[in-house]
């Protein structure tokens, strides 16, 4: 069968797009979302209709159906301002304009045919982002406001699985917004985020809170005093809200996902698995749990490329760092989890991150960094890639871009124990660049972040010893192996290198 729109012809049948005869190189997916949308002209489809349809129900990111969406219209000559064939339906979905022809009618109709709706729906967090309020009839306070609310519900679907609701343009012009569990009945977001900015001192007060939407509790609360002028502020205002919110909001629903009082679907066991790295961070034991709960999420449904990626991430970083043992086995299970997540999904940024970063752990480095520049490109609020891009530039020997990407990371990143890794790695990095005074602030910095770390004092005690200052690394390396007392050279020597790693081993 072959529909033809406009200047373009697709052949179902051989899996071919072409404008005026010409053949136009289209990913696999997307072609599947033309086919879709040209085999239903006219009709509106949400985010969820097209999971359905072109991914057959598998558990994907809004992210990568975005970047979809975003291919298909390049292929088709549109862009989110200009749109001829792929319209954005607001608050709705997207419609297919074009007036579509096909050679074989009967199988256009079986193309319209409703796709089967997935048999296992599995828990998806979803928030809701109300437009930020103000008390008052200030222009810039009201920009301000928007441009947070706007900018923390972009860059808070770098969060794998959390789902944005697009209903909150329903209540930006209300005086009076409904109540949380109106908001859950109205549109069945389980979290709710809303703010109050007020003026004061020729700055201003900004008033967040995260709200159960069911229950209306409270979850978190802060305040964030911000400094004038409002047209410059709104990024850093943004930055500093979701360092708060984030760890917030993996709390929330790693609780939401352990009090299911159900069997454990594939998506809930990532979410827990994500939820216990975030919140106790990278150690032996949160390791190999999560990795047991990844493993079983990837059995339970073997395309979902989020799983197998991020399986790749933890069991291959904890085979660079020494936390996850039998190294050999390990690499041979992080290297084909990451092969098959990148079969499943290239064109989602956090499965491009969570396996590029794999890769570079067990020694892929160099094929690594072109997937990880793809993954920021595709989304430059995704803050892990942003850390695995430095890393891997680090064990490329691109010392300054390194430092760089990794500074870059940890600036949007939320406040939580990954940084405690991060800020040991950028340490290594200014090691590498001789700023020993940065490094160690860096390194000292990266011990608060995580009581129970030993990484980032292996590195303190390098830094003191490249200073000349042995009983200072004498007591860092002391308290490394007050938190891994059986530590050995397979957990130095791949942070510090075989020279000064070694050094440091010997005044052990």
């Amino acid at each position: 069968m072959i529909l033809t729109f406009g200047e373009f012809q697709l052949d179902v049948d051989h899996f071919e797009l072409r404008r005026n005869g010409q053949l136009c190189k289209a990913e696999p997916k997307v072609f599947d979302l033309l086919v879709h949308f040209a085999g239903n002209p006219g009709q509106v489809f949400s985010r969820e209709d097209l999971i359905a349809a072109v991914w057959q129900g598998r558990v994907v990111s809004d992210a990568t159906v975005a970047t979809c969406i975003k291919s298909a219209r390049k292929l088709l000559g549109d862009s989110g301002q200009s749109q001829h064939y792929i319209l954005t339906v607001r608050g709705r979905g997207f419609r297919f304009a074009a007036d579509v022809a096909a050679a074989d009618d009967r199988a256009a109709a079986d193309s319209k045919k409703p796709a089967a709706a997935s048999a296992h729906r599995s828990f998806v967090p979803a928030l809701l982002v109300l437009p930020f309020r103000t008390l008052s009839d200030d222009s810039d306070a009201t920009g301000l406001a928007d441009g947070v609310s706007s900018g923390l519900s972009t860059i808070l679907t770098r969060i794998p699985l959390l789902r944005l609701s697009n209903q909150a343009v329903r209540y930006g012009d209300k005086d009076i917004t409904p109540s949380a569990r109106a908001l859950y009945e109205n549109t069945g977001v389980d979290y709710v985020l809303e703010g109050r900015l007020l003026s004061h001192d020729g700055g201003y007060h900004l008033n967040v809170q995260l709200v159960e939407a069911r229950s209306g509790f409270q979850l978190w609360g802060e305040q964030f005093v911000v400094a004038g002028p409002a047209a410059t502020a709104v990024n850093r205002v943004v930055t500093a809200v979701l360092a708060k919110l984030e760890p917030q909001l993996h709390r929330a629903i790693y609780n939401t996902v352990r009090t299911a009082g159900c069997e454990p679907g594939a998506q809930e066991l990532f979410l827990e698995a994500s939820s216990i790295l975030a919140l106790k961070g990278w150690h032996p034991e949160s390791f190999t749990t999560a990795a047991g709960l990844l493993r079983r999420s990837c059995r339970l449904a073997p395309d979902f490329a989020l799983a197998q990626s991020y399986l790749a991430l933890v069991v291959g970083l904890g085979n660079r760092i020494g936390l996850i043992g039998n190294r050999e086995k390990s690499r041979v299970e992080a290297l084909a989890a990451a092969e098959r997540a990148l079969a499943l999904d290239s064109m989602d940024s956090t499965v491009l991150g969570f396996a590029g970063c794999a890769m570079a752990d067990i020694g892929y480095a160099e094929r690594a960094v072109p997937i990880l520049r793809n993954a920021v490109e595709i989304n430059p609020a995704n803050a892990q890639a942003w850390a695995a891009l430095g890393s891997a530039c680090l064990l490329t020997q691109r010392v300054e871009e390194a430092v760089r990407h990794l500074t870059h990371g940890i600036e949007i990143s939320p406040l939580d124990s990954r940084l405690s890794v991060w800020g040991a790695l950028l340490a290594v990095a200014l090691i590498q660049s001789k700023d020993l005074d940065s490094a160690l602030h860096r390194a000292e910095l990266a011990c608060q972040r995580d009581h129970r770390n030993y990484i980032p004092r292996v590195v303190v005690a390098g830094i003191h010893l490249l200073k000349g200052d042995h009983a200072s690394a004498r007591r860092a390396l002391d308290d490394a192996c007050r938190i891994m007392p059986d530590l050995e050279s397979t957990q130095v020597i791949p942070l510090l290198g075989e020279t000064l790693g070694g050094r440091l081993l010997k005044i052990r």
